[in-house]
């Protein structure tokens, strides 16, 4: 358990390094492209992190639960990742000019072109980052992550410097790809394979073809809304849509890939043993509500002053609809790993009715709600949210075993939490009106964020054991907190 632990902070580290750095070449992105330039960049993106999907076709799964991974069968996942890869990049590369059409941006073609690139180098990087991750290997990550974030932040300010637009973004992205292929190949492990192989193809494309279903599913249903928006409103409404969900998933980006990094290859682990899933899912559901709920109410709080303060006056309209996709994230956050469960079942297909569902409630709700706007079009997908809890609360049950009455009775303590923060944020909202926007938000983090500690402390959230484990390292602390040492093992 310590070496997952010791991985999991160093995979914090790492990638909320990237993120930073990351999130600032957004802000600089935003200063130097227009709305309409980051919308036909993320129309395309979105199109293209559909074909990514099939492009994996489950491989990263497969590498990750199976039980006795050899070196035949890296070689074989290596080459059904390369077959598939390879294949998905000519059809991304032939649709480019008909979905160019379809938009009526030319723009469109040019970014689907470049990222089709990515698809060509993409898995010579990836079976070794998979097998990094199986054996919580997050140190190497770790460097590889530096190289291709580095990456990324000089081309794509560079390029957008010299005048480049939207293009700036897509080379960035096929640079950003290199890179981290070229960085992964030191760290290679001894089960990686140099060369592919498509012996035993079967019983990779076997599980593959369920995850990737699931996974193809899950990925449409979140680039629906850009897609959808994108023809019926235009690319200027999709970049303030993509800058709005930006900002209020800004915690989810922090600690997202902390979190997803030892889901899978733990609860695989868990299954095989022999243990039952259900107390461990609600504790993992309560551990992400726990964070991200009161995280949500502050941005939906403080959405305007948050938006003009790090992109600009110029996508102040972009607050307009995060109450309502601030709400869509708190009612999807309590079966963020429902589909990891079923993955580490060996179930991966079940994953998919969910999504599909949410797929079809989309739909109706975006034709019975959308007027033009971009609040409607957020009411729609938060409506669609809703709609799909009683399916998901019917799969946890009979498939995970995890019922109704004790996954509420999880959920219950962040509740309780998101409460008082809320009445928190409330305060800083009223006693802060009037003031400069750097003022309001610098004063909303330290009041809110000592709500929520104090909060989570007293009144015994799970995430505390968390706390303990930090504050146990500082002894003084421990002392006056009464909390004991951590062993050797913890």
């Amino acid at each position: 358990m310590s070496q997952i632990r010791k991985a999991l902070a160093l995979t914090f580290l790492s990638t909320n390094g990237a993120t930073a750095v990351q999130f600032a070449v957004t802000l600089v992105l935003a200063r130097l492209l227009s709305p309409e330039e980051i919308g036909i960049f993320s129309i395309t993106a979105v199109a293209v992190s559909i074909a990514q999907l099939f492009r994996d076709f489950g491989v990263a799964s497969y590498l990750q639960r199976e039980a006795d991974l050899t070196r035949q069968k890296v070689a074989t996942a290596f080459g059904v990742l390369l077959f598939s890869s390879w294949v998905i990049a000519l059809l991304v590369f032939l649709v480019s000019g008909p979905l160019a059409r379809f938009y009526g941006e030319a723009g469109v073609q040019d970014v689907m072109e470049v990222l089709a690139l990515g698809f060509v180098f993409i898995p010579f990087g990836a079976v070794t980052h998979n097998l990094l991750t199986r054996d919580y290997r997050a140190k190497e990550q770790a460097y590889v992550r530096v190289a291709g974030t580095s990456a990324y932040a000089i081309t794509s300010i560079g390029l957008a410097m010299m005048g480049h637009g939207y293009m700036s973004m897509a080379w960035a992205n096929l640079v950003n790809i290199i890179v981290t292929a070229l960085a992964y190949w030191p760290f290679r492990p001894a089960t990686a394979a140099v060369w592919p192989s498509l012996k035993g193809w079967r019983s990779v494309v076997n599980f593959g073809a369920a995850a990737t279903l699931g996974n193809s599913a899950n990925a449409i249903n979140n680039a629906l809304p850009d897609i959808v928006l994108g023809k019926i409103s235009g690319p200027h409404d999709v970049g303030l849509l993509s800058r709005g969900t930006a900002i209020t998933n800004l915690l989810n980006q922090v600690i997202g890939p902390t979190v997803s990094y030892a889901v899978l290859p733990l609860l695989s682990r868990v299954h095989h043993s022999g243990q039952a899933l259900s107390g461990h899912l609600a504790k993992a559901s309560s551990y992400i509500t726990g964070l991200m709920w009161p995280a949500l109410v502050g941005t939906a709080l403080f959405a305007e002053p948050l938006i003009r303060f790090l992109y600009g006056p110029q996508w102040v309209a972009a607050a307009e609809p995060v109450q309502w996709l601030a709400l869509m994230l708190a009612l999807m956050n309590p079966f963020t790993f429902h589909g990891t469960a079923f993955i580490a079942l060996g179930r991966p297909m079940l994953a998919v009715w969910p999504t599909l569902a949410m797929l079809l409630a989309r739909g109706v709700a975006i034709f019975w709600v959308y007027d033009g706007t971009l609040v409607s079009f957020a009411l729609a997908l938060c409506l669609a949210a809703v709609g799909v809890w009683p399916i998901q609360l019917w799969m946890q049950s009979a498939i995970i075993g995890l019922r109704a009455q004790p996954f509420v009775r999880a959920l219950v303590p962040s509740a309780i939490v998101t409460l008082l923060c809320s009445v928190s944020a409330l305060a800083v909202q009223a006693l802060t009106q009037g003031h400069a926007d750097g003022v309001i938000l610098m004063s909303a983090f330290v009041l809110v964020g000592l709500t929520w500690l104090l909060s989570v402390w007293c009144c015994r959230h799970p995430l505390r054991q968390e706390l303990e484990m930090i504050f146990a390292k500082w002894p003084w602390l421990a002392r006056r907190l009464k909390i004991d040492q951590p062993s050797a093992s913890s």
